[in-house]
């Protein structure tokens, strides 16, 4: 979670959801800070050193209420935003941005378990149709590419709004209205600015998993089941996809894989969504 240096001012309170479009998000907020220079020059915004100490929070509750403050008192002045995004073209971007761009060959030994013919020439699809095996069968894990309403606590926490990558552009305003922090533009992503050879990755979805058969997909929606379900996100074959979609039928599109959640393989498998009012992001 980050706040800014100068808090008491804009009053936001930021949970970085990695492959949501956090760097850009950073990059407005540092521009909410008083960074005067483009966006295109404002480097590094992963380093928490440039942002104030969610500490402050507590500190001034505390001075506030004459005892310590719970995570929620220390919160309840703030507005509290997230950013979540489609699995699909979240679990590609993290494929993308994490082992591809990473390595020579776009593979890591887990992968090899499931096709050990992979090699430097093998096609994206097929390499990453490799890659979602790993990942949905617990033998390569990472934060980015894990279940977002467990890590964000989406059930827990008191976010006052939950953006979508897919309108994040439509949206920005909403927050700049609540933390006094209007009319600034919100940066593009690395395709608009030049750096992904003009697809975006909601482009290349249909290559990247075209290989990906009916089983192996039907195991991505179990391992993100209640990213879909939590979210309203779209399964790949809706014409909504990649956006919300409160209309669909949940019992026909996740009813099989709902009843059947105890087979989740996920950081704690088998876990549902419960309320945990002492949560910590």
């Amino acid at each position: 979670m980050i706040v800014a240096k100068n808090w008491r001012e804009h009053k936001l309170v930021y949970a970085s959801n990695p492959k949501t479009g956090s760097s850009s998000f950073k990059r407005w907020f540092n521009k909410m800070q008083g960074d005067p220079r483009p966006y295109d020059q404002i480097k590094h915004v992963h380093q928490m050193g440039k942002y104030g100490k969610v500490q402050s929070l507590f500190d001034a509750a505390k001075e506030k209420l004459g005892r310590n403050a719970t995570l929620m008192e220390a919160m309840e002045p703030m507005f509290k935003v997230t950013v979540v995004r489609n699995p699909i073209t979240k679990l590609l971007s993290g494929y993308r941005d994490k082992i591809q761009r990473l390595s020579k060959t776009g593979i890591r030994p887990p992968m090899l378990k499931f096709n050990p013919n992979l090699n430097i020439n093998s096609t994206d699809a097929e390499k990453y149709a490799a890659f979602v095996e790993a990942v949905v069968n617990g033998k390569l894990r990472n934060h980015h590419f894990t279940p977002q309403w467990n890590k964000m606590k989406i059930c827990d926490f008191p976010y006052d709004m939950i953006l979508q990558t897919e309108t994040t552009n439509d949206d920005i305003h909403i927050v700049g209205e609540h933390t006094n922090n209007t009319g600034l533009d919100f940066p593009g992503s690395r395709t608009d600015v030049g750096q992904d050879h003009g697809m975006s990755t909601l482009q290349r979805t249909e290559g990247y998993y075209k290989l990906i058969g009916p089983e192996l997909m039907n195991k991505l929606y179990r391992y993100f089941l209640w990213d879909f379900v939590l979210m309203g996100y779209s399964k790949l074959d809706n014409p909504n996809f990649p956006y919300l979609d409160f209309d669909q039928d949940i019992e026909k599109e996740f009813g099989e894989l709902i009843a059947t959640n105890v087979d989740i393989v996920t950081e704690e498998p088998g876990t549902q969504p419960t309320i945990d009012p002492t949560v910590k992001i």
